[in-house]
């Protein structure tokens, strides 16, 4: 994907995404396209990554007003649909040199966790990072409006109380406190 990143932009250009079943066993390809037509006969796959600081505040960038997907709302520090073919950390290092103009010292990087599918949320498997630095980084502008550091809690409480987002970024949120 461009995670509704600049291939968005660009109107959804046609890449193949694998599909896959509830195992996470390809079955087949799809039209980035034809994803959003309801349903696609399996799941797709996306990679997201969070920067966390040292005190603890994640590195959360504010998605450009044009993108279909959470207009203008809160979005990971980084994040993509897996291409055919590709890894998941293949995709990861690719969004973040697209989005956020970083290339990732392998030493910072921490598996999150991989989330599977759920009835309320889009028909991912998404494997989530975590990237410790204290460094802003120099994002897309394409991509993003702006960023503030914010509190994992802080983060939860705006989301709740009406600023938009990703769906899937409260999920994650509430995993990663329950679990650092």
């Amino acid at each position: 994907m461009s995670n509704e990143g600049s291939a968005e932009a660009m109107n959804d250009t046609d890449e193949i995404l694998d599909l896959v079943d509830e195992n996470d066993n390809v079955i087949g390809t799809i039209a980035r396209s034809e994803t959003s037509a309801g349903q696609l006969g399996g799941y797709i796959r996306a990679s997201e990554l969070l920067i966390i600081n040292d005190k603890g505040q994640l590195w959360i960038p504010r998605r450009q007003m044009n993108k279909r997907i959470a207009p203008g709302g809160l979005d990971f520090s980084a994040a993509g649909h897996v291409s055919s073919g590709e890894t998941y950390e293949e995709t990861l290092k690719k969004e973040v040199a697209e989005e956020i103009n970083l290339e990732l010292d392998d030493s910072k990087l921490e598996f999150l966790h991989k989330f599977t599918p759920r009835p309320d949320l889009p028909p991912y498997f998404r494997s989530v990072w975590l990237y410790r630095s204290n460094d802003a980084p120099n994002y897309n502008p394409d991509d993003f409006s702006g960023y503030e550091w914010l509190d994992p809690h802080e983060m939860l409480r705006r989301i709740k109380e009406g600023d938009p987002a990703k769906k899937s970024l409260t999920e994650t949120i509430e995993y990663l406190v329950d679990h650092i």
